[in-house]
């Protein structure tokens, strides 16, 4: 049973293909001054905002909108120089993600909380802290605009906070939410 919404949370929150040879690769990414994002996460959905008004207006169902506010997720990250793996499961949930960390605009047609990514683009921010993925998204309705989500990491490496901003083009506001994720032993 695979869901837009799930497929988001997924997506955004952990970007990476889970496959049996990423665990048992190295625990450091090729960047040094970049974090390392190399691990498993497990949501925290106490201390993460509601992804509700979000998915809202990309056009999830109500029901994405609620399974969403429950899911528990887990995300495992590989990362290398040029790539950012992630793979994302829940309950009845898997999503797989690739970010060409280069900066190379990439077509897509995966679905992101409701919405459908028409392209990614990949950037470290410019102090290298934190990593922003640019998704153009079409939603259900036909509107379209951007949902941007920054990764970054915090408590000295254990915790992986995401942030999602939906910018539709014929909209005056955005909308904001805020996943916390903390590292697996």
């Amino acid at each position: 049973m695979k869901h837009p919404v799930l497929r988001f949370l997924a997506v955004l929150a952990c970007l990476s293909l889970l496959s049996p040879p990423w665990t048992s690769t190295a625990t450091k990414p090729d960047q040094p001054n970049k974090p390392n994002f190399n691990g498993t996460w497990a949501l925290d959905l106490r201390a993460s905002t509601s992804l509700e008004p979000l998915l809202k207006e990309a056009g999830a169902s109500i029901f994405e909108q609620k399974f969403a506010a429950w899911a528990n997720l887990t995300a495992t990250f590989h990362q290398t120089e040029d790539v950012l793996m992630v793979a994302t499961r829940g309950p009845g949930f898997a999503l797989d993600e690739i970010l060409y960390l280069d900066g190379r605009r990439e077509p897509s047609s995966l679905q992101l909380l409701g919405a459908t990514s028409l392209n990614t683009r990949t950037v470290w921010s410019a102090d290298a802290k934190q990593l922003v993925a640019t998704h153009q998204i079409k939603t259900k309705q036909g509107k379209e605009g951007k949902l941007i989500v920054i990764r970054c990491l915090v408590d000295d490496g254990n915790t992986l906070m995401v942030t999602f901003t939906l910018r539709l083009n014929a909209e005056p506001d955005e909308v904001s939410a805020r996943q916390i994720w903390h590292k697996q032993a």
